[in-house]
């Protein structure tokens, strides 16, 4: 590793020890990654909290996630989920997938946020650009479902902004143009969908809020 790469996977370490402080990162599960250049990306090993991760945690792979190293350990599977947007969106260097709570109510095909002023920090160039959240019924096959997010959402024109989706009763998956840019992206999602939930919750139970936020 390069000084430079120390440091920024320091950073994403981080972000990682912040993110276990909202319990978004339960025992050994989540990952992150950051784009080392066109062709390759950095991404966090397997079977630790990622609380305790370190820059020596992360494993080299390739845009089809495959590891660089020879000897390397096998990358999770759900590297794939990783490749498929730095493959499909130059602009993005830092991915970020957790399992945060504000995520239990999702189901798939997923709603449309819109609205809210804090859609501005998604990248939208207002709050009434509204942001598609897609999500999908978790099928344990992540080639299947790097197929699906990538036919559905990375094949629109776009050079800039989140780009973020969630696996059902699992996890979000949020790319941004750096790693603050994410960190931050991906906070106001769970706020938005934290408001969500507190506006569902003071409904009767026989009103419906429809498929937006």
């Amino acid at each position: 590793l390069s000084l430079f790469e120390q440091i920024k996977l320091g950073q994403l370490c981080d972000v990682a020890v912040r993110l276990d402080g909202r319990h978004s990162i339960p025992a050994t599960s989540s990952n992150f990654s950051i784009r080392r250049d066109d062709s390759a990306f950095f991404v966090s090993r397997s079977g630790k909290h990622k609380r305790e991760l370190n820059p020596s945690d992360f494993l080299l792979v390739d845009l089809q996630g495959r590891a660089k190293a020879p000897v390397a350990p096998k990358p999770s599977d759900e590297t794939l989920l990783h490749a498929v947007i730095y493959r499909n969106c130059p602009w993005i260097e830092c991915v970020i997938h957790c399992h945060a709570p504000e995520l239990e109510f999702l189901r798939a095909p997923g709603f449309t946020i819109e609205g809210h002023e804090l859609l501005k920090a998604l990248g939208a160039r207002d709050h009434l650009t509204p942001h598609e959240l897609c999500v999908y019924d978790n099928t344990q096959d992540m080639a299947e479902l790097a197929a699906a997010v990538e036919s559905r959402q990375l094949t629109r024109e776009n050079s800039h902004g989140a780009v973020t989706f969630v696996l059902a009763r699992h996890g979000i998956y949020c790319g941004g143009e750096s790693i603050g840019k994410t960190e931050a992206y991906l906070e106001a999602l769970l706020h938005l969908l934290k408001l969500q939930q507190a506006l569902s919750a003071a409904l009767p139970a026989d009103s419906s809020t429809g498929d937006s936020v």
